[in-house]
């Protein structure tokens, strides 16, 4: 690993181990951002820029939808459901009007919804590391730790297009209903949402190794949970000093794979908010919650459900 490498794993380490110890100081859970580890992990650790998007719009699109996941979380009063399937359903159309792939918008509206926010301390805890992020991504360009990449608008989208965001509502809807109705809420925490939005995109490129990607996703959120039950359960130690083992084993684990995948880093630092009684079964509802859309994101894209009906329709008459 040369000393460009090297930095790029440091960068990511410090800003979480700082948003969590902030947090810590503060006593304020509300500062801890899990989606700041996606955007770390894809703006300083992925070879290039995880999405085709610029710095002006990552952090316009991280204001806007942070605000909306205040909104709705404080003055709608709607079961918990509803209120995650409209914060989907209106960020699928922010993502496809954005001009940018930047599919971590998602989690920043989903996640005070999900958790009850109702502080402003959110919003400008995203707002604040999110411009931390970018502010030392310009550096890095600067000192030539990074490549400086050009930003070319998204095009607007087809008819294709909408048919695959219909999709993504329609089959993001039912899996939010039904894992919040058995109590499996993880399966669709906000990062997972984050990752069945790029597993749907024709282009994507992760659901040619889904085996690979689900055995990383949970990894990493395995490291989440056993750094928080190991230093903080049973050690008595701090969360920063969790934080900080387990986004270290994020990071070398992501190195090893050589699959960058942005969420699965937030998910190893959600694990420092979710409830102490929920810890053991978090790395289950992940991976559960992984097989589940990316099985539906393979079938939808990759199979022709057509062809297969045909076959067995044949097969059948034989």
């Amino acid at each position: 690993m040369n000393y460009k490498r090297i930095w790029c794993f440091i960068a990511p380490v410090c800003i979480i181990v700082l948003m969590i110890f902030v947090a810590e100081v503060t006593g304020e859970k509300e500062i801890i951002f899990p989606e700041i580890a996606a955007i770390a992990v894809g703006m300083f650790m992925a070879p290039k820029r995880s999405w085709q998007t610029s710095k002006v719009r990552v952090l316009i699109l991280i204001i806007i939808s942070a605000v909306l996941g205040l909104g709705i979380s404080i003055l709608l009063p709607f079961p918990l459901w509803i209120k995650m399937a409209l914060g989907f359903f209106i960020c699928q159309f922010i993502l496809a009007y954005s001009g940018t792939g930047f599919a971590p918008l998602i989690s920043a509206t989903v996640l005070p919804v999900l958790l009850g926010t109702r502080s402003m301390v959110y919003l400008m805890a995203a707002i604040v590391l999110t411009s931390l992020i970018i502010l030392v991504r310009v550096l890095f360009e600067k000192l030539g730790l990074k490549e400086y990449e050009q930003f070319q608008t998204v095009d607007y989208p087809d008819i294709k297009d909408y048919k695959n965001i219909t999709a993504k509502i329609v089959i993001g809807t039912l899996c939010i209903y039904t894992a919040l109705k058995f109590n499996f809420r993880f399966m669709v925490a906000p990062p997972m949402l984050v990752a069945f939005t790029e597993f749907m995109n024709r282009d994507n490129k992760t659901r040619r190794t889904p085996v690979k990607a689900v055995i990383l996703v949970t990894l990493c959120a395995l490291c989440g949970t056993a750094s928080r039950y190991v230093i903080c359960s049973k050690l008595g130690l701090g969360l920063t000093i969790a934080a900080f083992a387990a986004i270290v084993l994020i990071a070398v684990i992501l190195e090893r794979f050589k699959l960058y995948m942005p969420p699965a880093a937030a998910l190893g630092i959600l694990a420092m908010l979710i409830p102490e009684s929920m810890i053991i079964i978090y790395p289950i509802q992940i991976f559960a919650g992984m097989i589940l859309l990316m099985g539906i994101a393979i079938l939808y894209n990759d199979v022709d459900i057509r062809n297969l009906i045909e076959g067995s329709r044949k097969h059948s008459f034989e």
